[in-house]
């Protein structure tokens, strides 16, 4: 047995041990979830008038929550058209559906064949609604909507090239330390 390669293959082994497992590898997962909140109701909106349909939704906590909003919209006959659409929480019917300022609302645009992301923070019932005050068509509104709920997930794994680099320096330092085992020692006689 050769002491000083059983020493010294033993503290590779130790070290290259000791760097696969104390190095971390950090792995960023996105994560997401769907629920269909809204499955493809069609709404008739009359010419000249306002209509709304409302849904409650159920955010998910501690993630981003983003309400995806499909919207197409034609006249009673078929044909495209456009409206008036406005999202906006329970409570602000008022001041975004019939105020001249229009503050309440969440979207407020005028669509037509259109996928809309709106961002949520609360767990409350939501209106969709429709102007159509300045048209003289009836129109059909086709809507569909999903909540996505979106996080990143942290992962420790222990994959990185500093990790192999430890479990190579302990491969060797396991070889030179089983090699100082079963080498014979020379013993030289005068």
């Amino acid at each position: 047995m050769k002491f000083g390669l059983v020493l010294a293959g033993s503290f590779l082994l130790i070290v290259g041990l000791l760097a696969y497992s104390m190095i971390p590898n950090f792995h960023a997962v996105p994560l997401q979830s769907a629920q269909m909140v809204v499955s493809s109701k069609p709404i008739p909106v009359s010419s000249d008038s306002l209509s709304e349909t409302n849904v409650t939704v159920t955010v998910f906590p501690g993630r981003e929550n983003e309400l995806l909003v499909n919207l197409t919209v034609s006249t009673q006959s078929g044909v495209p058209s456009s409206i008036q659409f406005k999202f906006f929480p329970e409570g602000a019917f008022q001041s975004c559906m019939l105020d001249s300022q229009q503050r309440g609302c969440l979207f407020n645009q005028t669509v037509s064949n259109s996928s809309i992301r709106i961002s949520l923070n609360a767990s409350t019932t939501y209106y969709f609604g429709f102007d159509n005050r300045g048209s003289s068509t009836s129109k059909q509104v086709l809507l569909s909507a999903t909540l996505i709920a979106s996080s990143v997930s942290t992962l420790v794994a222990r994959d990185g090239g500093m990790n192999f680099a430890g479990l190579g320096m302990s491969l060797i330092g396991l070889v030179v330390t089983l090699y100082g085992v079963f080498a014979k020692t020379v013993i030289p006689w005068e």
